[in-house]
């Protein structure tokens, strides 16, 4: 693979790539948003889903600064006592990330959700033991975009872009690994437009998570 040595670290991001959360997270925006007094139509907000909430609320629904953090309390609230209803894993993520441990991966995730919540959703879904390190936003606006995410995570996890991989569903994901130096794999399956990807141009595309794991394999 370009601009490679031997892959040692895939980075995976969360929501739209291992879980399918979509109804969990639109159903949180739409009660964030109704407390806010805006209203939200199921479809429009879908379409959202991945990217920051801070974003979602400031750029998409016009909201203040101190308003769209108001409205990211909501969310958070409401995310929260769901308890992952609504959440699913994808077909073959259990399985692959089993077989890319059993391989000498080290596996992380770097996600736009906060850290804290990231993680407790993948124990909450049984995922957390896969993974070595979990990469999320600060709480406030900080740190929020994947770039700086992926940037946080090679620091902190002490890992070498030139053998580490990204995996995602959006052309941030895409877009943080390059500007990181990162190889990215983009999935087609989760919340990402075919369109989207197309232009973010990864250097490897997954229809599947079993082709992810085909793709990371050949990283050896």
């Amino acid at each position: 693979m370009p601009g490679m040595t031997a892959l040692c670290n895939v980075l995976f991001d969360l929501d739209g790539t291992l879980v399918d959360s979509r109804q969990t997270i639109v159903v949180s925006i739409q009660h964030a948003l109704d407390l806010m007094g805006l209203p939200a139509q199921a479809t429009r907000v879908e379409r959202l889903v991945g990217r920051p909430l801070y974003d979602i609320f400031r750029e998409n629904y016009g909201l203040s600064r101190q308003h769209a953090f108001e409205a990211i309390d909501a969310y958070r609230d409401h995310y929260d006592g769901l308890n992952q209803a609504g959440t699913r894993v994808y077909d073959g993520v259990r399985e692959g990330l089993s077989e890319l441990q059993s391989a000498g991966f080290d596996l992380y995730v770097a996600t736009v959700k906060p850290t804290a919540i990231a993680d407790k959703v993948l124990r909450d879904l049984g995922l957390r033991p896969h993974f070595t390190g979990v990469a999320g936003a600060s709480m406030g606006p900080e740190r929020r975009d994947k770039r700086r995410i992926i940037a946080w995570a090679l620091a902190e996890f002490g890992l070498k872009p030139g053998s580490s991989m990204m995996v995602g569903d959006r052309d941030q994901d895409v877009d943080g690994a390059r500007r990181n130096g990162l190889v990215s794999v983009g999935v087609s399956y989760g919340f990402g437009q075919a369109e989207e990807l197309r232009k973010a141009a990864p250097d490897h595309a997954a229809d599947r998570f079993e082709d992810v794991v085909r793709v990371v394999m050949r990283g050896r």
